[in-house]
């Protein structure tokens, strides 16, 4: 069969569908050829594509923020480090139920309800949604307050049909600036988002639904709290697509918003083996790493006067941390230190001697640590030093206030150092650090020192910092490669199995893993891309080509696939191919499956996906 396939491959421009026009197109090209066949075959590739669509149910109250949700899972919402993100205007509500197509998944329509009413009538709801059959599953926004009882009533109702449904939470990004505000030096973003989360987990567990799918999400900051495990899940459950789930993406602080744009910028238009070779140069570039000092320790103990000495600010001079006799310090505050660019000393309020006073600090937000005491060695400085050492993390630990114990007895200095590296050592700090110093003797004592050590270490600091940031990058490159990759796949998929219905053969097959093969240059998977890692990180390229493990990059087999692809062969088939020379034609070619065709496409995305992401972990991991 010589088919035409020109103007099918032109008609390829807009995959997200196959409309009436697009068909009868497609049928012109064939039906002097074959018309029954061609028909048959296209008849089944349109019920194939309506077997894989799917509808998500958006629902809740007005002002959840079920619109804004929406778009920032259509890739439309700009995040908090867009500079205008605080400038848009806000989104109109929904007046009726409208449809959105997923923008990674063109068989996904996400449905936006319109927001309930206060109060709202029991049944309203279910009114809205119609006949639950036609939707796969559903997503109950809620804000801040408990879950009413028409809300529970529609997700018992989705359980009894043994469809899925998820509980998001939004808005938590706003309830821990409330809480930040509220507690101050009480704040603990940990217990925060826990409280957030505990209304709505209970309210679920006492009417027998499932704690475990309410999830923490802002639309406005995707790449924090769990909005990407919600993707994962909302994705596993409707495209039946398994991945490995990464937990919460942390904060990216360490890297410059310039490396970080050419970072993102080289996942956009090139492979993933150019990141290490920009993450080189952002080491050996340390100016350009960020580096947050925490400079932390009991009330009173001199920390905010510590804080000017280093910057040579005098008390009450413009730009100076407040110090006095009581505490000033009442919520964590930044200064810039002005010898090391992109070194920052952070003010933290006093903390108690108190375990719950330890454990509202959240460490996991600074570098390096300047821990103070005006005084002995205390349990207050005993925890602090073992919650730092936990972290993995280093500190020096600055003896305050040194001159009222030296003034009379100079001979105080060496026994106080070894009382207090004694004290540390018994901590588990190895080779402690400890300087004595006097915020009001600039250049006596220990002071200089501390400054010199700082700024000497500073540069050794911040790789330490983008070192422990480059897992957290590496998850965010990784995701977003695969989603822009992940977009190809539905029109690579109608590419092939459009082809089929012109000209049905197992060469199919052959296309398919050179289509997996693209996608694994542009995940850096190939031999030059791996040898571009090693040697931009050291690493051998047989280390890391041992973390691949996708069967489609190891061993590309298109007998393998064509099975995996290919629909069960009818028992009339079957018996006719016994049948000389008429049974060759009754068996005809092995007609493709759709769904297969496109399943087997998105795993092994998946696959590469986390192939990528392990191969570039090994890369960086410390032998």
């Amino acid at each position: 069969m010589a088919a035409d396939r020109s103007r099918p491959a032109a008609a390829l421009a807009a995959p997200e569908g196959l409309d009436d026009a697009f068909l009868r197109d497609l049928r012109a090209c064939y039906d002097d050829q074959d018309p029954s066949t061609a028909a048959s075959r296209l008849q089944a590739l349109v019920d194939s594509v309506n077997a894989l669509k799917a509808n998500v149910a958006f629902v809740g109250r007005r002002g959840a923020g079920v619109t804004t949700l929406i778009h920032a899972l259509l890739g439309e919402r700009p995040g908090l480090d867009d500079p205008q993100a605080f400038f848009q205007q806000t989104l109109e509500p929904t007046g009726q139920p409208a449809g959105h197509t997923h923008p990674t998944y063109p068989n996904v329509a996400l449905w936006d309800f319109p927001g309930f009413q206060e109060p709202e009538k029991p049944g309203e709801s279910m009114r809205q949604l119609g006949n639950l059959a036609k939707w796969s599953c559903l997503v109950l926004v809620v804000a801040a307050g408990s879950l009413a009882d028409p809300h529970l009533q529609l997700l018992k109702a989705f359980k009894e049909k043994r469809k899925p449904y998820y509980v998001l939470r939004t808005k938590v990004d706003l309830d821990l600036h409330t809480a930040k505000r509220r507690f101050q030096a009480r704040y603990n973003p940990a217990e925060a988002l826990a409280l957030a989360r505990k209304g709505v987990a209970e309210a679920l567990a006492k009417n027998g639904l499932e704690a475990k799918r309410v999830f923490l999400v802002s639309a406005l900051d995707t790449d924090r709290y769990e909005f990407s495990q919600f993707e994962d899940l909302l994705e596993e459950e409707i495209i039946q697509l398994k991945r490995a789930h990464d937990g919460e993406l942390e904060d990216l602080r360490a890297m410059s918003q310039k490396k970080i744009q050419e970072l993102y910028q080289a996942c956009a238009t090139g492979g993933l083996a150019e990141v290490p070779t920009i993450i080189r140069s952002a080491l050996d570039e340390p100016s350009q790493i960020r580096l947050d000092v925490a400079v932390l320790g009991e009330a009173g103990s001199g920390k905010s006067a510590l804080l000017n000495a280093l910057r040579g600010v005098g008390s009450g001079e413009p730009g100076a941390a407040p110090t006095g006799v009581t505490t000033t310090t009442r919520k964590a505050t930044v200064y810039a230190y002005p010898s090391v660019p992109s070194l920052y000393l952070w003010d933290l309020p006093g903390v108690g001697a108190m375990e719950e006073d330890m454990g509202r600090l959240d460490l996991s937000r600074y570098d390096f640590f300047l821990l103070t005491a005006s005084e002995r060695y205390r349990q207050a400085q005993s925890q602090l030093a073992r919650a730092i050492s936990a972290t993995g993390k280093r500190f020096f630990f600055v003896r305050t206030k040194v001159d009222v114990d030296v003034e009379a007895q100079p001979s105080l200095m060496e026994g106080i150092r070894g009382s207090f590296v004694d004290a540390l050592q018994k901590d588990g700090v190895s080779s402690p650090r400890v300087f004595l110093v006097s915020s009001l003797l600039h250049n006596t004592y220990d002071l200089p020192a501390l400054r010199e050590a700082l700024e000497n270490d500073a540069p050794q600091l911040k790789r330490e910092a983008l070192e422990r940031a480059i897992p957290v990058a590496l998850s965010r490159l990784v995701r977003r490669k695969s989603k822009a990759l992940m977009k190809d796949v539905w029109g690579k998929t109608l590419q092939s199995c459009l082809y089929c219905v012109g000209k049905p053969g197992p060469d199919v097959a052959t296309s398919l893993i050179a289509t997996v093969l693209a996608f694994s240059i542009e995940l850096g998977l190939d031999e030059e891309s791996l040898a571009q890692v090693a040697k931009a990180t050291g690493k051998s390229a047989e280390l890391l080509q041992a973390e691949i493990r996708c069967p489609l990059v190891k061993w590309p087999n298109p007998e393998q696939v064509l099975k995996q692809i290919t629909k069960p062969v009818p028992f009339s088939a079957q018996m006719w191919s016994y049948v000389p020379y008429w049974g060759r034609e009754a068996a005809g070619q092995p007609e493709i499956s759709f769904e297969a065709t496109y399943r087997v496409l998105v795993q092994a995305l998946t696959e590469m996906a986390e192939d990528a992401e392990r191969m570039l972990r090994r890369a960086y991991a410390k032998d």
